[in-house]
């Protein structure tokens, strides 16, 4: 039976068991992937043959979604204890445990961080109602916080088919969850939610999400969201403190009654949460739309609009967008506010992003008029993509976009430089890492401003990170080493060999995987491309440095094998035309030219 510390097929280490086992539900696992650099994976063991058929079916189904708000579901092991499924370990926290931090210090979720949060679930709902899935166990115990982006996941549904149960189910049990969330008590909504004190139109909506009456409840995610989407956004938008009971109705207390010790209270609250909740209040179902992994999956259209520069400075417009324009307009600047990106250097970027796209606009900025619509859309969608790159750096990189300087990596590249790796192939290093934020046409140099500022946060982050690997070529006998690389990550590889000789190496790893080999003085020996064998000339001095890069979406192995290759001896030379001795009339060649003479 495995327990903790096997190893599964070579690769996958259990660490411990967090759930099970379960007659049919099996046991739940955290290991690693020790083929990856031990990266974290999550691992359900299912022991009841019955249940593993329909599992495996539902699991091929799961591998096609590509909602980034549910984790990816990787491969199936059959093994002699049971069917093994592999999925991505999700860092952050159950809403459940949330809930809790929260009600320790008399605070809860306010109206508007949960009609948020269910504007940004019901996309997920609706992609595995669209495959014939229901996730059959929406609770707060199975909606978790990522830490990277504040998003919400779903994670560990019974993923039961649709002629099983119903996909209005799930859409109840979501409006359960808010309503446990907006009361801070357990999933039991109360008897009425006039309690609660909301916006008429918002209560109404939720008593439709809450009802089992098949003439009023809505039938699918996707008609959920519409409503959803028609309510106006109210003012508060982060926890709040606890409602207290006033006339038998929930009333927030007034701003102006919250005391010094409240105050420290919901300081201290923000803090406990890392400052992701401003992330959770900005990122918008609009930030979805982009990414196509809600909208898209519910046949929605996207209806994003660009932010003129009327707009941007607070001015009025003289033509008024509509109002779904404004409101998204306000989700974004919040989405920058609360990942701390300053405004005016990423309004420049997006600026800069579109005008390259269309040189033609010769410079101009598209205003309000109905005629740039296109263009203000286009706008949006750029700008999405670059928060989605923006939010993979730290919060304190973030911060420092607009301001960084080429200095600010001089530590980590003078580091590198100190262990024998060449300034030029540092800054092949650093490409190589900003390859998820910076645009295709931009990998691979050094861009100008304002997209520099991304290419030095990129240095800061992935010369920090950088792990070289020495290794020593050998005559006749081979050198191998097995090394992880992550997703869009790099690896460096220093290899030195006696005095003279050339270098033989072979390196494999998966098709996303490039390679390149610079010599001592920083000079391309082998220019950038698949994973091969290459010959390196002793010319190009050493150490060798060996850059591989991953540009997966998954962490991957590559294997390298180096070996010396002394240079032959030269050939003596012959004598075309010997003389013959006087003596004995045999052929003879000058002393100089005897190959017994050396």
């Amino acid at each position: 039976m495995s327990g903790s510390g096997t190893v599964l097929v070579e690769r996958y280490r259990l660490e411990e068991r967090l759930s099970g086992p379960d007659p049919l539900r099996g046991s739940l696992w955290r290991a690693v992937d020790v083929m990856a650099g031990d990266c974290p994976v999550a691992l359900r063991q299912l022991n009841d043959l019955p249940s593993q058929e329909p599992f495996r079916q539902r699991w091929e189904v799961l591998q096609t979604i590509g909602s980034y708000q549910l984790p990816r579901f990787g491969q199936l092991l059959d093994l002699e204890d049971g069917l093994w499924a592999v999925r991505d370990w999700i860092e952050g926290i159950s809403l459940a445990s949330l809930q809790q931090q929260r009600a320790r210090r008399q605070m809860v979720f306010s109206a508007g961080e949960v009609l948020l949060l269910m504007r940004q679930v019901l996309p997920v709902l609706g992609a595995l109602h669209s495959d014939d899935l229901v996730h059959g166990h929406m609770s707060l115990q199975n909606l978790w916080r990522r830490t990277s982006d504040g998003l919400p996941v779903v994670l560990n549904g019974e993923l039961v088919p649709a002629e099983d149960a119903a996909g209005w189910m799930d859409v109840r049990d979501l409006a359960v969850s808010a309503v446990a969330l907006l009361t801070g008590q357990p999933s039991n909504p109360p008897s009425s939610l006039e309690r609660l004190g909301l916006d008429p139109a918002y209560q109404a909506v939720l008593e439709r999400l809450l009802t089992e009456d098949p003439n009023r409840r809505f039938p699918d995610a996707a008609s959920a969201l519409e409503a959803l989407q028609q309510l106006a956004m109210p003012e508060q938008t982060g926890p709040i403190e606890k409602p207290i009971a006033a006339s038998g109705r929930f009333t927030a207390m007034a701003p102006s009654s919250t005391s010094p010790r409240q105050k420290r209270a919901m300081a201290r609250e923000q803090g406990a949460e890392g400052r992701l909740w401003p992330v959770v209040i900005a990122l918008a179902l609009s930030a979805l739309v982009g990414s196509a992994i809600g909208w898209f999956l519910l046949s929605r259209k996207s209806t994003a609009d660009r932010i003129p520069r009327s707009s941007r400075d607070g001015a009025t417009a003289a033509v008024s967008p509509p109002r779904e324009e404004l409101d998204q307009r306000e989700q974004l600047f919040s989405r920058l506010r609360a990942l701390q990106v300053d405004r005016g250097w990423f309004l420049n970027l997006v600026d800069a992003s579109q005008l390259s796209r269309f040189p033609a606009l010769g410079g101009s900025i598209p205003s309000e008029s109905l005629g740039d619509a296109p263009l203000r859309r286009v706008w949006t969608e750029l700008a999405e993509e670059w928060l989605a790159r923006i939010g993979q750096l730290p919060p304190a990189t973030r911060a420092r976009l607009g301001r960084l300087r080429a200095g600010d990596w001089e530590q980590p590249r003078q580091r590198l430089q100190q262990q024998g790796v060449h300034p030029k192939v540092v800054e092949h290093l650093v490409s190589a890492g900003a390859q998820d934020l910076l645009a295709g046409a931009m990998q691979g140099r050094k861009p100008a401003e304002p997209f520099r500022q991304l290419w030095i946060a990129a240095a800061m982050q992935s010369l920090d990170d950088v792990e070289i690997e020495r290794l020593k070529a050998r005559p006749l006998e081979p050198t191998n080493t097995s090394l992880g690389i992550p997703a869009g990550g790099a690896r460096l590889v220093l290899v030195e060999a006696p005095a003279d000789d050339a270098v033989l190496l072979g390196i494999n790893g998966t098709p996303l995987m490039q390679m390149m080999v610079f010599g001592a003085n920083g000079t391309v020996e082998e220019e950038r491309g698949p994973l091969r064998v290459a010959r390196i000339d002793a010319v190009a001095g050493l150490p060798l440095q060996v850059l591989v890069t991953n540009e997966g979406i998954s962490s991957g192995v590559f294997t390298l094998s180096c070996r010396a290759d002394r240079p032959r001896p030269p050939l003596p030379d012959v004598d075309p035309d010997p003389l013959p001795d006087s003596a004995t009339g045999e052929l003879v060649r000058p002393p100089g030219l005897d190959p017994s003479a050396q």
